[in-house]
């Protein structure tokens, strides 16, 4: 199985929070209540429940809950005794929030509100409509949302609301503090269009690669190494973790994953679902004809229901390879690589991709098969094709994957047919099956495909010809890219791809913005780009050379460039880094919800 150290580095440093401020003040009510510093959100306390004068109204009542997760969510629960739907509006002082309906006339409907700001007191202005959607009661009710966990700091943002695409900025944080901080965790934070953090969601250790399903749910993977769905609270409706199969010896050992890590912070902040109330328990993913031995980097929810990850085996490989992929190389090493799993919500895998059945590893050995090449190559298992995306086209019903270390992206067929696959479509970059006209990614991140059929991803550019650290002239750089592929014809050899746009940035110094890991890219609704140039400075970092991120919204021009509509600079203040960012359009997404009445 892939060591921790590996897992670790794959899917981000683990993290470490640390003390800041709590944001915006605002109209603060009278609750001295503070989040919990060891979890995302305290327990609800009597400031943060309330229940309407429901003798002022019979036959309703209001119920108003704080989030066992987040202390800016609050669940407002409408209990009627006819069918009735709900929506809610927030507000204190000029600041607004407003939900949709309820799509369905229940007699018990539950809204939740998000977007409110930390530390404020808000007015929840609660309206009831019957089946037939006329009005039938009101209600008010205060609510006072907590201040921010101490480890989510503030962090300025440049703005143009009038140019960026509406919606909310989700941002993977991964602070980079000492080892010897008394709380290590990774968080999101979601912004709104003042630069507000209004929600959040805590993990100890790596959490990452967030995606919303249809359903409003939001995807991620997590440490240590499951995947993780949950809903617009924190509470969590799905979790999966592998496990290896009959050829294996069992499940994965939690002890084991953890062992090392300070009892007390597990206890605090939790890395098993049963730690936080009402979660959903982890569900044993495992495949009969290959041992999955982690998630990682990216999960997506697919149309038909079920959720295409990133996994890993390990391949044995004989002396006479590990010469000739390692000359001189002591050690007897086994190879790692990615298997791409599709399962079902109840966690039967329905397909895998084993790159092991796709790559020639003899032919693309990729840039850290050899320990002395890499960090990532451990002493007894070389992290061979390091992939970090995966995305389901259905367009083309194809899995498309993007594999760092060898420098491609990867089409492959999706089968009907249950079970192992490993056809390919088409690959871009070494050993490209196409004609390409452009410049080629260099240990890429985050392939995402559009509305048209192009692609979307972050180029690092780690080991790109004509570029070193060591020369001023000819520094590395990152960029986003969007690449055009036409493959449209029934003849792949009429195929083609190429380069359609890019976008780079300078530092106030001149040189050029470059990140060696981690990053992402995204075509947001009205066409502007977020792009993540998540981990800026020297790998592994130094404390006088601490890593940092920048983030920005770019309205793109021509073939090149743009105009930046939001910036996040990550090196002011506490050095953190950014796995990924995304922009959500609405919190609320799926058919439970409706527009407002």
């Amino acid at each position: 199985m892939r060591s921790l150290l590996a897992l670790v580095v794959v899917a981000g440093l683990v993290t470490a929070g640390c003390s800041g401020d709590s944001g915006d003040s605002g109209d603060s009510g009278d609750s001295d209540e503070t989040a919990d510093a060891g979890r995302a959100a305290s327990e609800p306390t009597p400031s943060g429940t309330a229940t309407s004068d429901a003798d002022a109204q019979p036959g309703f009542s209001v119920t108003v809950e704080r989030s066992l997760n987040i202390g800016l969510v609050a669940s407002v629960v409408v209990e009627a005794e006819e069918p009735v739907r709900a929506q809610v509006t927030a507000t204190s002082g000029d600041h607004i929030v407003e939900t949709p309906s309820t799509a369905v006339a229940r007699t018990t409907s539950e809204v939740a509100v998000v977007g409110m700001r930390p530390d404020r007191t808000y007015t929840l202005h609660v309206e009831v409509f019957d089946d037939a959607n006329e009005p039938v009661a009101k209600f008010d009710e205060d609510f006072t949302t907590e201040p921010l966990p101490p480890w989510i700091v503030d962090r300025d943002i440049t703005i143009d609301p009038e140019r960026s695409s509406p919606g909310y900025t989700v941002v993977e944080f991964d602070p980079q503090v000492p080892d010897e901080d008394p709380v290590r965790n990774q968080y999101l934070a979601a912004y709104d269009d003042g630069g507000e953090v209004v929600w959040y969601y805590t993990n100890f250790g790596t959490l990452g690669g967030v995606e919303q399903s249809a359903d409003g749910t939001l995807l991620m993977h997590y440490w240590p190494f499951g995947v993780r769905e949950i809903d617009i609270t924190g509470r969590v409706v799905n979790q999966w973790r592998p496990q290896l199969s009959a050829t294996g010896d069992g499940d994965l050992d939690d002890d084991a994953l953890i062992a090392g890590v300070d009892p007390d912070q597990i206890a605090q902040l939790g890395t098993i679902s049963e730690d936080r109330p009402g979660d959903a328990p982890a569900l044993p993913v495992r495949a009969d004809w290959v041992d999955l031995t982690s998630f990682h980097h990216e999960n997506w929810p697919m149309p038909n229901g079920n959720v295409l990850s990133l996994s890993t085996t390990n391949h044995d490989v004989t002396a006479e390879q590990r010469e000739l992929l390692c000359p001189g190389d002591p050690e007897p090493f086994d190879i790692i690589s990615d298997v791409i799993v599709e399962h079902e919500p109840d966690g039967r895998v329905v397909r895998t991709w084993d790159l092991w059945d796709v790559i020639d590893v003899m032919e693309f050995p990729g840039s850290s098969m050899c320990v002395n090449d890499d960090l990532f190559a451990e002493p007894e298992h070389r992290d061979w094709t390091h992939a970090n995306s995966v995305i389901y086209d259905e367009r083309r019903d194809a899995i498309v994957i993007s594999s760092r270390h060898t420098d491609q992206i990867i089409a492959l067929a999706h089968l009907d047919d249950e079970g192992p696959q490993s056809s390919v479509r088409w690959i871009i970059g070494a050993g490209a099956t196409m004609p390409f006209d452009g410049e080629l990614p260099y240990h890429q991140h985050a392939v995402e495909v559009l509305d048209d059929g192009a692609f979307v991803l972050f180029d690092n550019g780690n080991g790109r010809p004509g570029t070193s650290v060591d020369d001023p002239d000819n520094l590395p750089y990152s960029r986003a890219v969007i690449y055009d592929v036409d493959d449209s014809s029934d003849d792949p050899a009429d195929w083609a791809a190429s380069e359609r746009w890019e976008f780079r940035v300078d530092a106030d110094d001149g040189t050029p913005i470059y990140t060696g890991f981690i990053g992402d890219a995204d075509v947001l609704a009205n066409g502007n780009v977020l792009i993540t140039f998540g981990g800026r400075g020297t790998f592994p970092p130094t404390p006088d050379d601490p890593l940092g991120a920048l983030i920005v919204e770019v309205v793109p021009s021509g073939t090149s460039g743009g105009d930046i509509v939001l910036e996040l600079d990550t090196m002011d203040g506490q050095p953190t880094t950014v796995y990924r960012s995304e922009r959500l359009e609405s919190f609320y997404v799926g058919d439970d919800w409706a527009a407002r009445l």
